[in-house]
């Protein structure tokens, strides 16, 4: 051992490291960029054990060869990284590229060129082999075409460097520490191929050496820090799907409002092609609207094949790190179907409430005129014509308050609720009989919206009423913590299954559906105010609504 050069130990050690590291990497195999990354420590591996092994070699034409083994080495090393970058930062497309796989030309003709230099002397000249306390070297003059391919093998190490280093930085700290090792990784092997090419120092090749702190660096980066786990592909490719793959169109543009990216949804939305409508002006490119970069719009028409569809358009801003204000990611969400929804509504809005309401209060006349006017089964099919357009009158002024109520924080107001609950009972007792007992304290305010919460009460009380022969029903309320606790309860038989079902579903089916607006109404106002609303059929009907404190403190106190 005491033998062998300190530079050839020095090349095993490097061997032996890179080695290590790819028993380690075994598990990554199938991560982006991880079989060319396998593929750089090998050539490595080789490159290392080939020099080590050299430098003890002393038959001339046996150490030519692997000194010509070595530039294969380092022509491919370059090319092979350069792959694993573009695997690792998500950019497959490049690598599965034409142009990628032409570049791989340059060190196979490097390689070729390295075997079989003794015949022309293309890369280098004057090869003399000498023994010296290193070792065995190759002392020669480097040729103009073999400076050429060490500049190729450089720049692509360089390049790929760069595409790693740039990539992962841009994504945040999540890889900030690894990605300063993979960035100073290639310089120590870098500047010693740098010194070994311009003749500064001892003829030996001392890249090897400088293999260590490389590899010590990229364990670090890969191995303990977890970023084949962890990798900018999964990002790109996220960032190219939320933009390529979704249905809405997205366009990007510059300050001045011309087109830099469109996703083939917008492509479709404007009947053009990427490729031929960059750098010109969106507004241009828009049958309809005008569009000013930076500017919302509500209601954006765009036509196309004489077709007009409405968006909502929605623009963000793009900054760069510093805060200048490059462009603008303009979103195009299409409002079509519900603009012509909202109109079919309005529609059907009005005939319900004029036409229907008209009518059915001709028919209620009419009914309670036969029901006085005539008797025994004529009379009683009277009276129920009159309840059953009572009834179907009552629904429909349930469905109008309900479509008439605000939504919005503006509309929150302080609540009595005792008041409240008090008022809605006592008419409510007067139409359906049966008793009604209220324990809400004096004093009981919450912000809330009287209509909505009307509603609720109302419809919860009478349905018990209703539903109940000489119902027995219990309105309680109470502060719990940041919410008033409201409950309605009555001694019946509770609130059958299927009717439950259809709140659970939130839809109505022909096979099931519920018996009335009712318990509808309460669902959707309780959603609008944001409040819980739990039924309980245990023993009768207990529903309770819990009620969120919004903007002041619930206060209560009895009198």
């Amino acid at each position: 051992m005491a033998d062998v050069p300190w530079v050839a130990l020095g090349s095993f050690a490097s061997g032996v490291g890179s080695l290590y590291l790819l028993a380690q990497l075994r598990e990554h195999w199938a991560k982006p960029g991880a079989k060319w990354f396998v593929a750089t420590i090998g050539i490595i591996t080789v490159w290392s054990t080939v020099y080590g092994a050299a430098l003890l070699v002393s038959r001339p034409v046996v150490r030519l060869a692997l000194e010509a083994t070595t530039w294969g080495c380092l022509v491919w090393l370059g090319y092979v990284f350069v792959g694993f970058a573009l695997g690792y930062t998500g950019r497959r497309a490049t690598l599965e590229s034409v142009t990628f796989r032409g570049l791989g030309l340059v060190p196979a003709a490097v390689t070729v060129l390295a075997l079989s230099n003794g015949a022309h002397s293309l890369l280098w000249t004057d090869a003399a082999v000498a023994t010296t306390d290193a070792g065995t070297v190759v002392d020669y003059t480097i040729a103009p075409l073999g400076y050429l391919a060490i500049f190729a093998a450089m720049l692509f190490v360089t390049f790929g460097t760069m595409l790693v280093f740039d990539t992962v930085l841009s994504y945040g700290p999540l890889y900030r520490r690894e990605a300063i090792a993979v960035g100073l990784s290639p310089i120590p092997p870098g500047l010693a191929v740098l010194a070994w090419a311009l003749g500064l120092g001892p003829a030996v090749n001392l890249t090897t050496l400088a293999f260590l702190p490389h590899i010590a660096l990229d364990t670090y980066a890969f191995v303990r820090s977890d970023m084949f786990e962890f990798h900018p592909a999964t990002r790109r490719a996220g960032e190219r799907a939320a933009i390529d793959d979704i249905a809405t169109p997205v366009a990007i543009v510059d300050v001045a409002g011309r087109i830099v990216n469109l996703n083939p949804a917008a492509e479709a939305m404007l009947g053009v092609g990427k490729r031929a409508t960059l750098t010109d002006r969106l507004d241009d490119r828009i049958d309809g609207d005008r569009f000013v970069p930076g500017e919302d719009d509500d209601r954006f028409g765009v036509a196309n094949g004489g077709r007009r569809r409405e968006y909502k358009l929605g623009q963000t801003e793009l900054t760069d790190g510093g805060g200048t204000r490059l462009g603008y990611t303009a979103v195009f969400q299409d409002i079509t179907d519900e603009i012509r929804r909202e109109r079919r509504l309005e529609v059907l809005n009005r005939f319900l409430r004029h036409n229907v309401r008209n009518e059915s209060v001709v028919i209620q006349a009419r009914a309670e005129l036969l029901s006085e006017t005539l008797d025994g089964d004529a009379a009683d099919h009277a009276a129920t014509i009159e309840r059953a357009v009572d009834r179907l009158v009552a629904s429909g002024d349930k469905a109008r308050t309900l479509s008439e109520a605000g939504t919005d924080d503006a509309d929150l107001e302080p609540v009595d609720l005792a008041g409240l609950v008090a008022e809605t009972v006592d008419s409510l007792s007067a139409d359906y009989g049966g008793t009604v007992t209220v324990e809400v304290p004096d004093g009981l305010t919450v912000r809330s919206q009287p209509v909505l919460l009307g509603v609720v009460v109302e419809n919860l009380v009478e349905n018990a009423l209703q539903h109940v022969p000489s119902a027995s029903v219990t309105v309680r309320a109470a502060v719990d913590g940041d919410e008033v606790a409201l409950s309605i309860a009555d001694d019946g038989s509770g609130i059958p299954d299927h009717e439950l079902g259809v709140l659970d579903r939130g839809e109505e089916t022909p096979l099931s559906h519920g018996s009335g607006m009712g318990l509808w109404l309460v669902s959707w106002a309780t959603t609008t105010l944001g409040a819980d609303l739990d039924f309980d059929v245990s023993d009768g009907t207990r529903v309770t609504v819990r009620l969120p404190v919004v903007g002041e403190e619930v206060t209560a106190s009895t009198r």
